[in-house]
């Protein structure tokens, strides 16, 4: 009475291989889930045989079947990224199993038809059923008030946000600040005050990269299997609420380049010599774009204005600069730079980007480069304008924040350090001795803030006023244990939030810098 239950548990494997298999298995073409749900439609034929011994046999067959299929999705869901091919030949397998265990006739009876059903009503909602074991999300009803401008006066209130696992990424986004941590977690705080808003989770799986929107209104994170696999998923999130907008696999090399950089309504991925747009509310294809004929793009860091994506191209006589705009693809603007003959040589390009996309610094570098052409300089990003051009003995550090920094080196330490004001034309000396073993820093409106003197339990925050006023040590309490390998300082909506992305050991807490009083 179970036969037409073996009919579609067939029917159910059969259909699972043109599913999509998640970032754990992006072939079209999956060779291992192929041969499974071969074996399973197998044993399913062999279950209508008459013969008593064909009909053991495919019991047994469906058995070791399932606990194939099963053993494979254990796996895939663990990694956290699995997609609805093995939950739905997992629902294949069992109903096969099961039916092949107790058919009878093939007159219809209630059990029977009822029994087909539910697999049938199973098959569609497995995919659903695994995202829920994989993903737990916590959301936040919408503001209607705008975030809080980022913290100035810094000597006032902390406030301490203690972490599940070891921090991996901090971005400034919503009314605070976004937190990647370990265990697959994305979680939203309060600029203000610390408080959690909002968490994104999946189970198994790792943060790789954390990303903002220009206008802080979306969060894009990659997640990355345990397992080895060839791509990662990219899930972009609503700032202020944590809602899901869309999800999308990608190849893992994008993310690990540090190539996710979206812009303000758009998300552009490169692929080579490729890139392709997509809208970052509803993540469909706005519009490609590759490089003329006969010429490449070479790569650089993604860097983003508010509203243009920023391509390198080289030709056989020029190396251009391109923007194209976030929501047509259409060249904007170009900045060029003559070249000479010589093929052994290719070009070099460096890029870097203010946090708002208002002003790009490009250095494109090459032997072949014309007697007086502008090879480095600071452009509006929008607009194309040349902003300016710094003596070569500065180094230009444009993605510390609003305000751009240059630097004389010396090692790792600024020997000579200025601030520049890109209105003006002007730029104003720094204290670069104000600040001992400095780990990262970060410019706002009007203040210089540096991480430094970091002993593991104590972090010595150096606040200098780009007016020039005298430098101010603020102390922040940091405990933790665990090797150091990355710093973050990050300016937000309502604070200055610092953390430590520990690898082993006790997590340190991630801190905010208000502007209030102190407690």
């Amino acid at each position: 009475m179970l036969r037409y239950l073996t009919l579609v548990g067939a029917a159910t494997a059969a259909v699972a291989p043109f599913l999509s298999g998640g970032a754990a298995r992006p072939e079209p073409v999956d060779g291992p889930v192929i041969g499974l749900a071969v074996g399973v439609i197998a044993v399913a034929a062999l279950g209508f045989a008459r013969h008593r011994a064909a009909r053991i046999t495919a019991v047994l067959g469906a058995v070791v079947a399932l606990g194939l299929v099963l053993w494979a999705l254990v796996t895939d869901v663990g990694a956290g990224l699995t997609g609805p091919r093995l939950p739905v030949l997992a629902v294949g397998s069992l109903a096969v199993a099961i039916g092949v265990g107790l058919s009878g006739s093939w007159r219809p009876r209630p059990v029977g038809v009822l029994a087909a059903v539910v697999a049938v009503a199973a098959a569609v909602l497995a995919p659903a059923g695994a995202d829920a074991v994989i993903v737990e999300s916590v959301t936040r009803d919408a503001r209607d008030f705008a975030p809080p401008p980022v913290a100035e006066e810094l000597t006032g209130r902390q406030w301490a946000w203690q972490p599940p696992a070891d921090v991996v990424g901090v971005v400034a986004a919503g009314h605070g600040v976004v937190v990647g941590v370990g265990g697959g977690a994305v979680v939203a705080l309060d600029g203000a005050d610390g408080d959690e808003q909002w968490r994104y989770t999946r189970h198994g799986a790792f943060v790789g990269t954390l990303a903002a929107s220009k206008d802080g209104k979306a969060v894009v994170a990659t997640f990355r299997s345990r397992l080895a696999t060839r791509n990662d998923l990219l899930v972009v999130l609503d700032a202020d609420t944590g809602a899901v907008r869309f999800e999308k696999v990608v190849p893992a090399v994008v993310a690990e380049i540090e190539d996710i950089a979206p812009g303000t309504t758009a998300l552009a991925l490169r692929d080579r010599d490729l890139i392709t747009a997509y809208d970052l509310v509803t993540g469909d294809e706005k519009w490609r774009w590759t490089p003329p004929d006969g010429c490449t793009s070479p790569y650089a860091r993604a860097v983003r204005g508010k509203t243009t994506v920023l391509a390198p191209v080289e030709c056989p006589d020029a190396a251009r600069l391109v923007a194209l705009d976030e929501a047509t693809g259409v060249e904007r603007w170009q900045h060029q730079v003559g070249l000479g003959k010589d093929d052994r040589r290719r070009l070099d390009v460096h890029l870097a980007g203010t946090p708002d996309g208002a002003v790009v610094s490009a250095r494109l570098i090459s032997t072949r480069a014309l007697p007086g052409s502008v090879t480095s300089g600071l452009f509006d990003a929008e607009t194309g304008k040349l902003l300016h051009r710094a003596d070569p003995r500065w180094v230009v550090r444009a993605d510390r924040g609003p305000r751009v920094l240059l630097e004389v080196q010396d090692g790792a330490e600024p020997r000579e350090l200025e601030v520049l004001d890109l209105a003006a034309g002007t730029s104003r000396p720094l204290d670069p001795a104000a600040c001992r073993d400095r780990t990262d820093d970060v410019t706002t409106a009007t203040t210089y803030v540096r991480k430094c003197a970091d002993n593991g339990r104590e972090v010595t925050v150096v606040l200098q006023g780009l007016d020039g006023s005298p430098a101010v040590a603020v102390p922040v309490r940091m405990d933790g244990s665990g090797s150091v390998p990355e710093s973050f300082l990050v300016a937000a909506p309502g604070a200055v939030v610092i953390a430590r992305g520990t690898s082993g050991g006790t997590p340190s807490p991630v801190v905010g810098l208000t502007g209030g009083a102190p407690a």
